[in-house]
């Protein structure tokens, strides 16, 4: 089941940039904050973790942000674009009206997280794991989804024209009402896959 974030009823308004320092000086979490329209110093190489805390309008930039853990966080209107999640860890994270633009989240771990009216487009989940993941009225065009492991994984109305999805199963996947065509894609992985008739001819086509 796809589990909503746990926030506090009270947060405290801070700065992204101060708090960062901070947990990469002392090694400490950063919990239960709310960051309106900040942005991301530049982190590389270190493991940070936010718990519970709300991000508004930030901008997390072209970070190397690698193995960064968000557990019980939302984002709104925020700015993750080309953003380097590479081996994160995001736990019950919703993600609304964000700009993913070339974000990677190869190799992450994703469970009940959901994106909603997110700009996802040529963004990058290989290796990735997922459960419980929840995208709605997205945008994923060329998205890569290369060896990604799921389940649970639902989409509605989202664009999904020329995404790359080898070494992915999509047994059980209903696209019925997203956007599909030039897939890169293993035959075998469309066993399974729900369409409409007319999306089926258009799979035919990579039969040959």
């Amino acid at each position: 089941m796809l589990m909503q974030p746990h926030i506090a009823e009270q947060l405290e308004d801070a700065l992204l940039e101060e708090c960062v320092d901070a947990a990469v000086e002392n090694g400490t979490d950063i919990e239960n904050k709310r960051f309106y329209g900040e942005e991301m110093p530049f982190v590389q190489g270190r493991m940070i973790e936010f718990s519970g805390c709300v991000f508004e309008k930030c901008t997390i930039g072209e970070n190397e942000l690698e193995r960064i853990v968000f557990v019980d966080c939302v984002f709104v209107k925020c700015d993750l674009g080309r953003c380097n999640l590479r081996k994160g860890t995001l736990q019950r994270v919703r993600f609304t009206e964000c700009r993913m633009t070339g974000a990677s989240l190869e190799g992450c771990s994703l469970m009940s997280v959901s994106f909603d009216t997110c700009q996802m487009d040529y963004s990058n989940f290989s290796d990735a794991k997922a459960q419980y993941v929840q995208m709605n009225h997205c945008s994923l065009r060329e998205s890569v989804f290369h060896s990604f492991r799921w389940k649970n994984w639902n989409m509605t109305a989202c664009k999904l024209h020329g995404c790359e999805f080898t070494g992915t199963s999509l047994n059980d996947m209903d696209v019925t009402d997203c956007e599909t065509g030039m897939w890169q894609v293993d035959l075998h992985a469309l066993r399974g896959l729900k369409v409409t008739k007319e999306q089926a001819v258009s799979f035919a086509g990579l039969l040959g």
